[in-house]
């Protein structure tokens, strides 16, 4: 609830341009029964929430052009089946990568006259299933530069921390109880700052990443005349399903699981009766390409609203008394518009418990949009509305936008371009260009 706090993690947030895992990213139900609960909350509501979203991309040059282009393109792919009819009983993923990394060196002489580095690691987690779900979000930053004034070497360090546990009240329903701590450790604290929040909320998301997979598997065979029309619905589903299965035939089979993994994803491409010769051929090179080599960014849909009682657990400074604890209201939403984009979507708002209720306040909205150009090309632009009241002074609001391409190089290595820009009231505004490489450890 501090205002340092949630302008230390917006810079990381902005600098790793990624989305957080979120608590929420998978459900453990029957795909029948899911759809209907889903798509009850969902329809209603996502016309207006859409709209609002791309009509705030839409306003920016960069941007439009983009949504054109992929509008036709999604209107030319009729296939049979949408990222929203995937459902997977279990869902979970870990990823560990080093996202920026750069360093500057510069001599006159024997003279040091320009020293500065940086390095982020950001590692994610999550697992869903009913009735529990639980996720992890942490990153990691440091740097080093050569102060020009003293000329001594200054370092500086900041960790952040979220975990979310959520317990689903019922295994056929959407209403949960959510524990979330959310913690930073900077250099310039004198101990960690923790807080806490208990709350309950309604909502489930879905991630239907292998589903896109298997979207782009069709793609290609497509392209190599390995089948004549695309898959129906149900085959789709169920090589997604095997594609999400990963894990289980890691720790079923061991080293050799490929094997066994890609022969039960022919076995049901062949079961499709869309393959046009006896045998698929050279088509497996195309699923490991697809499985292994390829970038392809997260895909959800879904929603979810929390609200609950925040509180400070632990000051980051010494003889400090802690704020009093406060209301929060998070809204989150994600839709994959089409097989190459996806919006998403979180509004959080928080208020002190005192007499300054709903005066004061800290209130943040992000929204990023995500276009896949192609297999090695991503598109991604980030808007950040955050806005801080105190006291009786006027609300502080500070807008960012960030438009990035990130091209994937080889193997585990992505480039990213990014131009942010930044406006603030009482301020000059700011633009800054970057790029850095990124590098996936797992």
């Amino acid at each position: 609830m501090t205002g340092k706090n949630g302008a230390r993690r917006e810079q990381l947030q902005t600098a790793i341009m990624g989305r957080p895992a979120g608590p929420g990213c998978g459900p453990a139900r029957s795909f029948r029964g899911r759809r209907r609960d889903l798509n009850r909350g969902v329809l209603a509501g996502w016309s207006r929430a859409l709209a609002g979203n791309v009509q705030l991309l839409l306003g920016v040059p960069l941007v439009r052009p983009a949504m054109v282009c992929l509008l036709t393109v999604s209107a030319a792919s009729a296939q049979n089946v949408s990222i929203t009819d995937y459902v997977v009983p279990v869902s979970r993923a870990h990823n560990l990568r080093i996202d920026a990394l750069s360093f500057n060196y510069v001599t006159e002489d024997t003279k040091t006259v320009v020293l500065n580095g940086n390095v982020t690691v950001v590692y994610r987690k999550f697992y869903e299933s009913l009735p529990y779900a639980y996720s992890v979000d942490a990153t990691g930053q440091g740097s080093i530069r050569k102060n020009i004034i003293s000329e001594e070497i200054e370092r500086d360090a900041l960790t952040h921390l979220k975990t979310n546990l959520k317990k689903y009240h019922r295994n056929e329903g959407s209403l949960f109880y959510s524990l979330g701590t959310d913690s930073d450790l900077d250099s310039g604290y004198d101990r960690p700052s923790v807080e806490m929040t208990l709350g309950f909320g309604h909502g489930r998301f879905i991630d239907a990443t292998a589903l896109r997979k298997a979207g782009r598997i069709e793609e290609f065979f497509l392209e190599e005349g390995i089948i004549g029309e695309h898959f129906s619905k149900e085959t789709m589903i169920e090589l997604a399903q095997i594609i999400d299965r990963e894990r289980e035939y890691k720790e079923q089979h061991g080293d050799r699981y490929e094997n066994y993994w890609f022969e039960d994803m022919l076995a049901e491409i062949r079961r499709s009766r869309r393959v046009l010769g006896e045998e698929i051929g050279f088509g497996l090179v195309r699923i490991q390409e697809v499985l292994t080599q390829e970038q392809i960014s997260k895909r959800f849909y879904g929603w979810d609203i929390t609200t609950g009682v925040q509180f400070q657990v632990l000051n980051p400074y010494e003889n400090t008394d802690l704020p009093p604890p406060g209301l929060l209201i998070n809204f989150r939403y994600s839709h994959p518009i089409s097989w190459s984009t996806q919006i998403n979507t979180d509004l959080h708002y928080d208020t002190p418990f005192s007499e300054s209720f709903g005066t004061d306040y800290n209130l943040r909205w992000k929204t990023d949009f995500i276009y896949e150009v192609t297999n090695r090309i991503r598109f991604t632009t980030l808007k950040t509305i955050r806005a801080q009241k105190r006291d009786d002074r006027e609300a502080e609001i500070i807008s960012n936008i960030v438009f990035a391409l990130s091209f994937y190089i080889e193997n585990k290595f992505n480039m990213t371009l990014s131009e942010s820009f930044r406006v603030a009231r009482g301020e000059r505004s700011r633009q800054s260009f970057n790029v850095g490489l990124s590098y996936r450890i797992f």
